[in-house]
């Protein structure tokens, strides 16, 4: 039968059976249709852990002997490749298609009239079902081609997903592998009967581009294959979006000398403070500037799944990972002294008062995202997954809150600084907010920064002031924006999927594995707290394990 279809193949359209011969081969046939090479992967059916209507895809299937898990990227050979013969096959065949209103703008979309199904489905096997790189996904399974045509369910339901495998890793402890895949949307129009005395075709599906057309657009765009009208729409989000980063190397022993130097006399005066309340005075402690290579792998994940990123400004006192390659031109190295009004203010060491003078970036986007360097992206991310189209900042409120009125000097610096920040934002407005974040990528607005600065410019100065932290701090990107810019009409509640990991809990071995196989969340935060000294290489051990395991491609950033 193979052969068969083979000849068939080579004699009725001799020019795509070339493309499959040298697809298969590894033979670049033009710089448009370059074909990946994945012959090792085996087709099985796999169940999918999202809604039909969330496009970070991810498949996960167990068996006896091993587990798979499919998770989304970006387009790339792969699914360019499928899509351009996609085109052409169809074009061939003289069946009618249009293109263009894909979800967002790192996969495409391909229309088609419902009645064609059947022929697309032939298309599907004829064409594509010999290449073990691709897959059908819909009503939340996975199978290959032939398995979903072959399924009279897959000819009642709507739109479906073509994933096509870019790239692929086995992870041998845990018997585990990914595989990595962009998408081709498949939507499907159907005729509405008795809608209204024309006839009019309709998706069965939201999208903010195209809903309806009446019968001679839509058999005029399906005839011409015309792509749809996207460009420049309202509902996208066009301005540029820049990642900034704060890291630190605690293990450089030039800069362990130097905090040594400067917190004795500061830590001093504060333990006399803060005998009262055992949490306290964390500001000097070697737990918040350890370093794991935590920066690595956010880098690793913001290149997989946040393609939307333009710039990125790392943040340090001089330092660099030895890692880093400054060769991208994505990535720009930031010390404090360009940054800092006050240079007597250097060297620092407080995260609080490096966020009041982050905004001074030069060539920083209007609208960024300020990432710890334990933040990591765990799915894919779109830029509506943090702002709005028309700029205004999407937050993401945890359950926790700070009660002014149980905060006192004796808490830890933090928590007095959020405490500072609602009784500032009650004394301007007679208004009280006390919503604190997930640790999860922060949204920002530099002018909405540059606003807050110059109203509150003593309280900022005297908290870039503080080479630690300190009960006169603020938070002004993890806290004041959003519960100043919400009270502001600059700023509006949202939600994220967002998994907190304590690295000091008994169960964080669990934990991370959980978070391995059911990659349920877009973004995840690897906390370095509590940790006793018993425990840190251990920690350390299984922390590296994990990341690797996650994110395993090395990204452009690095030597």
């Amino acid at each position: 039968m193979t052969l068969y279809r083979k000849t068939r193949k080579l004699f009725t359209k001799p020019n795509l059976f070339m493309q499959d011969f040298l697809s298969k081969r590894g033979v670049n046939f033009n710089s448009k249709l370059r074909a990946p090479s994945h012959s090792n992967i085996k087709i099985m059916p796999v169940a999918i852990k999202d809604s039909p209507t969330d496009k970070s895809k991810v498949t996960i299937i167990k068996t006896a002997n091993s587990k798979k898990i499919y998770s989304r990227v970006a387009l790339d050979d792969a699914g360019e490749t499928f899509y351009a013969r996609l085109n052409e096959c169809c074009k061939n065949m003289s069946m009618p298609f249009m293109t263009g209103a894909a979800p967002d703008k790192w996969m495409h979309a391909f229309h088609i009239n419902h009645t064609d199904m059947q022929l697309f489905s032939r298309i599907m096997d004829f064409w594509f079902s010999d290449n073990e790189n691709y897959f059908i996904s819909y009503k939340k399974n996975t199978y290959s081609i032939k398995e979903a045509i072959s399924r009279k369910d897959f000819y009642a339901q709507g739109n479906f997903d073509i994933l096509c495998v870019e790239k692929e890793h086995h992870d041998s402890a845990s018997n585990t592998k990914v595989y990595y895949s962009s998408i081709i949307h498949v939507v499907t129009w159907k005729k509405l009967d008795n809608y209204s005395s024309e006839s009019v075709y309709s998706i069965s599906e939201k999208n903010k581009y195209i809903h309806r057309l009446r019968a001679p657009a839509f058999e005029a765009h399906m005839k011409n294959h015309i792509k749809i009208d996207d460009d420049d729409n309202v509902s996208d989000i066009a301005f540029p979006i820049d990642v900034v980063y704060t890291w630190v190397d605690g293990n450089d022993n030039k800069w362990k000398e130097q905090k040594e130097m400067f917190s004795a006399v500061d830590q001093e005066i504060a333990i006399d403070n803060i005998e009262s309340d055992e949490n306290a005075g964390r500001a000097y402690s070697d737990e918040r500037f350890r370093n794991r290579d935590e920066l690595l792998y956010s880098l690793r994940s913001l290149e997989m799944y946040a393609p939307f990123v333009r710039n990125i400004f790392i943040v340090t006192c001089g330092q660099k990972p030895e890692w880093l390659s400054e060769t991208s031109p994505k990535i720009k190295l930031v010390n404090h002294s360009d940054i800092y009004s006050n240079l007597d203010n250097l060297p620092t060491f407080n995260s609080s008062g490096i966020e009041t003078q982050l905004h001074h970036i030069k060539e920083l986007s209007e609208h960024f995202l300020y990432l710890n360097d334990d933040f990591m992206f765990a799915d894919f991310c779109t830029p509506d997954d943090f702002f709005y189209p028309n700029g205004i900042l999407k937050f993401f409120p945890s359950e926790a809150r700070a009660y002014e009125h149980d905060i006192d000097d004796s808490r830890e610096e933090y928590i007095v600084a959020d405490r500072n920040a609602i009784n500032l934002l009650s004394s301007c407005s007679n208004k009280k907010s006390r919503m604190i974040m997930k640790h999860a990528p922060y949204p920002c607005s530099k002018s909405y920064l540059y606003e807050l600065e110059n109203r509150f410019s003593k309280e900022f100065k005297t908290c870039a002031a503080n080479r630690f932290r300190s009960i006169t701090d603020l938070r002004p990107i993890a806290f004041m924006q959003y519960n100043f810019g919400y009270h502001e009409s600059k700023a509006i509640q949202s939600d994220i999927s967002n998994r907190y990991l304590a690295l000091y809990k008994d169960s964080i071995k669990a934990q991370l594995n959980g978070v391995f196989v059911t990659r349920k969340y877009k973004t995840i935060c690897i906390n370095d707290v509590g940790i006793t000294d018993d425990k840190i290489e251990q920690t350390n051990e299984l922390t590296r394990d994990f990341l690797e395991s996650y994110f395993p491609f090395k990204s452009s950033f690095e030597k």
